[in-house]
């Protein structure tokens, strides 16, 4: 396996967990965000393990110390520090995915990637998420909205 197949998939995920906000997630969905953030972070440590680039090795490895410490949290950090980490994560894969001879990637290009692999939240978060945590989670306290999908009635 290439080191861009390695590398694609655990990219593809976090984005996806990104996108969805999952970090905002509340009660049983936070549970299962953390448990996902876990499988992408096991993914990437499967990952560096076929990386036959050191500079990648090295971009990779720093993707996974972020989505560790995002899905664990030691630190007890706030759910946009966790989310920051997970972006931090989503650069570095990106990076290593296209980092060139001088062991750089051109940032524009890196942003270019990450903006066509861009999913709107709801989408994101269905492909994230089993449909019964769809309604289960609370708003999270520090107020992101877009968080999690809401039940709407049909009033008439």
């Amino acid at each position: 396996m290439t080191d861009a197949l390695a590398l694609d998939e655990p990219l593809r995920r976090a984005l996806l967990a990104y996108d969805a906000r999952a970090l905002h997630a509340g009660g049983e969905a936070a549970v299962y965000a953390t448990k996902y953030l876990r499988e992408v972070a096991a993914d990437v440590l499967e990952a560096m393990g076929a990386c036959g680039d050191l500079v990648k090795r090295e971009f990779a490895a720093e993707s996974y110390r972020c989505l560790s410490a995002a899905a664990e949290n030691p630190l007890g950090q706030s759910c946009r520090e966790r989310e920051d980490l997970l972006n931090i994560a989503c650069h570095g894969l990106a990076d290593a995915l296209l980092v060139g001879p001088q062991g750089r990637a051109d940032e524009e290009k890196v942003h270019e990637l990450l903006a066509e692999r861009w999913t709107a939240s709801l989408l994101a978060w269905s492909r994230v998420f089993p449909a019964r945590l769809d309604t289960v989670s609370p708003p999270c306290v520090c107020g992101a909205l877009g968080t999690r999908p809401v039940l709407v009635s049909g009033g008439s």
